[in-house]
């Protein structure tokens, strides 16, 4: 291990030294002074990219109210499935009582008090022959 030092060592001590490592220029211009001056806005690089600044506002926007547009839908679908649920409901009741109304039973006890008798002969088929008169 202490081999491993040495040639590690050795090889720092071979570069040359004209060798430097060069660091990208910082710029001296901060964006929160330029963007409060409104000198952001006047530079080249900024309005070169404005049509493309507009088309993002302009899609957020669309985008803002589409999903404004969602929610409204959304809470009418809700309020018509709770109608169409109280309707269901309703209707169950309704056929349920026109069903228990229209059986003979039932028919029979209300037709009693108006003076109306069952019947309690069977159905007869009434026929009638009709003879035609070729004259």
């Amino acid at each position: 291990m202490s081999d491993d030092k040495l040639t590690i060592r050795e090889e720092e001590q071979n570069l040359p030294e004209e060798q430097t490592i060069k660091l990208p220029k910082k710029r001296n211009t901060s964006f929160l002074p330029d963007f409060i001056g409104g000198d952001l806005f006047t530079k080249k690089t900024v309005t070169r990219q404005l049509p493309f600044i507009i088309y993002v506002v302009a899609l957020s926007m669309i985008y803002i109210t589409n999903t404004y547009i969602a929610e409204d839908v959304n809470s009418e679908l809700m309020i018509q499935n709770r109608v169409l649920e109280s309707k269901h409901v309703e209707y169950i009741y309704n056929k349920s009582e026109i069903t228990k109304l229209t059986k003979q039973t039932q028919l029979v006890k209300q037709l009693k008090n108006k003076g109306i008798k069952e019947s309690v002969e069977p159905l007869k088929k009434i026929t009638i022959d009709v003879k035609q008169d070729n004259d």
